[in-house]
């Protein structure tokens, strides 16, 4: 199930003994200390202290803030490791100095003492450990935020026996109060938002980590429906041996997916992530069934190149109209269908009921502009700073649309059960920077997509062509102009005049389209025929791709002059 190499010998975990509301206020102390410490760094220290600006100084501010939040985390235990195993995979927003202090959260926390899990596997199947395990590890192979697991054998099987911590559940069930209090006083005393709602899809995620037996469940229906995938693998459940605390399942040889070797510039792209981005492609869109906490490690690249997923705790689901709305926000991100994004993000819950859509569309637009150009413009997704943000660039945008930051927050709001989906993205963007910084988890995404999209994954039934073919047939035969043209009548934005002028712009683009069909289908017969030593028929061709080629020119020359004399 895990990572095979040899468990390091480590300290014995014992959390601190302390009420809810000791927790609460030590929590809190700890996320303003630390703010206080960056912007004192960053802002005030660089003033008077010009030190402050050199590249080293910076590293080690950033390696102590990473041991600090490492050790308060450990101390803290439960959903505090979680936090840390989502910051630690932040590589492409933190420097190394900050993530590197964090990694052992993801499977090397400290562990409990093996008589503690002794004692909760006797309490749920009434036998020792020992007797039904005796070639037990006392050591633990990997051990994290809910629970730890050992290695042993089954009928000379090697299995993985993941075991749930004593006192967990209380100790979650404390820190989702603490939670619940804290957004509570951002929604009052920052800016408001559905806090309420937000909370209670935590809870429910959090708490189902808690009872493994549901997360049996997970990996079975998991195995079924990637059955037909050689790439991927899914451990057995050893069914007689689990329970709600207790979980056994085969044990997987590889290594944890960020310990694979990354790519150099100019380099092929990586294997692991193709498949992590493929899989999550699959997951979401064609199953719409997903692993839900990938950090990792919870991936393991197996000696065969092929990737395993455990700790299937976490589990997000989507009905159908979820999942195509996606498709549609994503599609039409990338033919720059604005408006169709605002509705997509609408169909999925995103917008509140008093928003304003033509200005949302202006943000969509100028976001997805500015991430082309910064994509384009950098060649390293690691370690990124504010500055390649070019945050003043966001202002003067807003100020131009007689907008600003918190009217764009009144407008947004937290789609249902979309919180750990947006996790999943970050923990992906994360991996992909650590093995591939040369490439965006969209450079490894766009071909698993349209594969999807266009139904040639898997079965017509999940594409979509056989959800709205109209949308894909404007995707991808319509031209730009043309189809802009008609997206804005049919949502009624041109007034009369307008519609005039747009419909001799549409009249003069469909000649243009109808006359470049010629060209290229005389082309393209002319060589066929030329090809097999018909020349009469090959050069008759040729001449009829001639005539509506000068044809073409004439358009754009005349529709030119056209436009210059009524602007003049």
């Amino acid at each position: 199930m895990l990572v095979s190499s040899a468990a390091e010998p480590q300290e014995i975990q014992s959390y601190k003994r302390h009420g809810s509301s000791w927790r609460f206020w030590n929590a809190s102390s700890f996320v303003w200390k630390k703010i206080w410490s960056i912007f004192w760094f960053f802002k005030l220290g660089k003033i008077f202290f010009p030190s402050y600006r050199d590249r080293v100084v910076q590293e080690k501010f950033f390696r102590t803030l990473g041991e600090d939040c490492r050790s308060f985390f450990l101390s803290m235990g439960g959903v505090y490791i979680k936090l840390g195993q989502y910051l630690g995979n932040l590589s492409h927003i933190f420097p190394d100095s900050f993530t590197e202090s964090l990694q052992d959260l993801q499977d090397r926390v400290p562990p409990h003492p093996f008589s503690e899990i002794g004692e909760r596997f006797r309490l749920e199947f009434g036998k020792e450990i020992t007797k039904v395990f005796p070639d037990i590890q006392s050591v633990p192979e990997a051990s994290a935020s809910t629970a730890q697991v050992h290695v042993a054998s089954i009928g000379g099987q090697k299995v993985a026996v993941k075991v749930l911590y004593p006192g967990i559940e209380t100790l979650i069930a404390d820190d989702l109060r603490n939670i619940r209090s804290f957004l509570k006083r951002i929604n009052r005393y920052l800016f408001r938002f559905e806090y309420k709602k937000i909370h209670d899809e935590i809870t429910h995620l959090i708490t189902r980590e808690t009872d493994l037996q549901l997360e049996a469940d997970s990996y079975d229906r998991m195995r079924q429906l990637f059955a037909e995938e050689p790439d991927y693998v899914f451990p057995k459940v050893i069914r007689p041996f689990s329970g709600k605390s207790v979980l056994v399942t085969e044990f997987i040889e590889g290594v944890k997916i960020t310990r694979a070797v990354p790519v150099l510039k100019g380099q092929a792209k990586s294997r692991p992530v193709e498949l992590l981005v493929r899989a999550y492609v699959l997951m979401i869109f064609q199953y719409r069934f997903y692993h839900a906490d990938p950090h990792p490690g919870n991936l393991i690249y197996t000696k065969d190149e092929k990737l395993c997923f455990i700790d299937f705790g976490a589990v997000g689901e989507m009905n159908a109209n979820r999942a195509f709305a996606l498709k549609q926000i994503f599609l039409c991100a990338i033919v720059k269908d604005y408006y169709g994004v605002v509705s997509g993000l609408d169909d999925i819950g995103a917008l509140s009921v008093s928003a304003d859509r033509d200005k949302f569309e202006e943000v969509v637009r100028y976001s997805l502009e500015k991430l082309g150009r910064f994509i384009a413009d950098t060649d390293y997704f690691r370690n990124l700073s504010l500055e390649q943000i070019h945050t003043r660039e966001d202002r003067l945008f807003l100020k131009e649309i007689n907008s600003s930051l918190k009217e764009i927050f009144r407008m947004i709001q937290m789609p249902e059960n979309f919180i750990f989906l947006e996790r999943v993205l970050g923990l992906l963007v994360g991996i992909t920077a650590i093995l591939d910084p040369y490439r965006t988890v969209l450079d490894y995404g766009e071909k698993p997509f349209r594969a999807v999209a266009t139904g040639k994954e898997g079965g017509l039934e999940f594409s979509l062509l056989n959800e709205d073919k109209n949308l894909l047939s404007h995707a991808l035969s319509i031209p730009g102009e043309f189809y802009k043209v008609l997206q804005n009548i049919n949502r009624g934005r041109l007034q009369l005049r307008e519609v005039e002028q747009h419909t001799r712009k549409m009249y003069v683009l469909g000649h243009q389209f109808l006359y470049s069909g010629f060209l290229v289908a005389g082309i393209h017969f002319g060589n066929y025929y030329l090809e097999r030593g018909m020349e009469i028929q090959g050069w008759g061709f040729w001449g009829i791709s001639g005539f509506f080629g000068l044809l073409v020119i004439y358009s754009f020359w005349k529709h030119k002059l056209k436009k210059k004399g009524t602007l003049s």
